[in-house]
């Protein structure tokens, strides 16, 4: 399985719109938003790939009943604050970062093989442990737009410029 990472688009469709559709293109069966999606019309895009994809609220969702109304409507995924994913048997936490006293127990409890997570602008693949964590980096707010690719078979993860 291929997985597309994204995050911080902060209301940026456009940014969006360029980081799915080169995700897709590139093979990925699941796009996950680590946070800071910025609103409704940023889903939609998202939405338009026809790729399954996921999302957590980061820490600028200010309408965050209004994002979880909108991906039901257009069958996305809305973890809130926390979700997890089986990747191929690979138990994953997605969180968006911006809370690093749960991403500190996350970590000490080692219950997970991916940590997916965002706030941060650099990108960013290390381990803790067990724990595997991998941001994809920032489509706004960063000197360049990334994403990133995991392969839950391999193991490699591909930072992209959008």
């Amino acid at each position: 399985m291929l997985v597309g990472l994204i995050s911080n688009s902060n209301g940026r469709a456009d940014a969006m719109a360029a980081a799915a559709a080169l995700l897709r293109d590139r093979g990925a069966d699941l796009l996950v938003h680590c946070g800071d999606v910025g609103g409704r019309h940023v889903l939609d895009e998202l939405a338009q790939t026809h790729v399954d994809a996921a999302f957590v609220w980061g820490d600028r969702d200010t309408d965050r009943m209004g994002l979880l109304r909108h991906a039901r409507n257009l069958d996305l995924v809305c973890f809130g604050l926390l979700g997890e994913l089986d990747l191929d048997g690979k138990l994953a936490v997605l969180v968006h970062g911006d809370d690093k006293k749960l991403l500190r127990k996350l970590l000490d409890e080692q219950q997970y093989d991916y940590l997916l997570c965002g706030h941060e602008v650099e990108g960013e693949d290390r381990k803790f442990g067990k724990t595997r964590i991998i941001n994809p980096g920032s489509l706004h707010g960063a000197p360049s737009r990334s994403a990133a690719l995991l392969s839950t078979t391999s193991g490699e993860v591909k930072f992209v410029t959008v």
